[in-house]
């Protein structure tokens, strides 16, 4: 594909691709992703092609994703093979070009990193974490908490707030935390920034 496609016409994409359930999830993440670019001086339209991308492989069986790594030497963390409910990252991200178009890199680690977190994942990366816990069809959270994430005054903060969150909810039913979401705290807590 020689151009990037746009949002109007990738989500329509989406809609054919993902379960009704899904889709509507994904557009919630868009949106979500949309207002947070605008509020950081981020590319919207950025946002939202990630936003409504993100969760594009979300339903290839676990076979299917592990005959593809293994087929283009995809690179995995030990938590994705573990669970097959991560693998859809990976995935998406290594097609995101072909089906998409000649993205940034910076789309594809927001694509790749939506899950588990990086230090690496970029401003734009941080916008599609965030707006993937919070975006307003997630149970999970009500209004005040969301508006909680939402009054820490940078990506950083959010980010942050959210993987504290997590580790709560975490060390109460006796999971480990993902080593690459350890190590993006760290590098939070030590005043990381993301890269514009």
């Amino acid at each position: 594909m020689s151009r990037i496609m746009g949002y109007t016409e990738l989500k329509r994409m989406m809609e054919q691709k993902l379960p009704q359930k899904r889709f509507l999830h994904s557009l919630g993440v868009a949106e979500t992703a949309k207002m947070l670019a605008e509020r950081f001086s981020l590319d919207p339209e950025a946002a939202l092609i990630c936003g409504i991308y993100h969760d594009s492989y979300r339903y290839i069986s676990a076979e299917e994703a592990l005959k593809e790594i293994r087929m283009y030497s995809i690179s995995i963390f030990k938590e994705e093979e573990e669970n097959e409910n991560l693998l859809h990252a990976p995935i998406a991200a290594y097609h995101m070009r072909e089906d998409v178009g000649p993205v940034p890199s910076s789309y594809i680690k927001a694509v790749r990193y939506h899950t588990l977190g990086s230090k690496d994942m970029g401003a734009l990366g941080a916008v599609i974490y965030i707006a993937d816990y919070t975006e307003p069809g997630r149970k999970h959270l009500d209004d005040e908490e969301r508006k909680r994430i939402y009054s820490e005054p940078t990506l950083e903060g959010m980010v942050r707030y959210i993987i504290e969150k997590q580790n709560v909810y975490f060390k109460a039913k006796g999971i480990a935390n993902a080593a690459i979401t350890d190590e993006l705290y760290d590098f939070l807590l030590k005043g990381g920034r993301f890269e514009k």
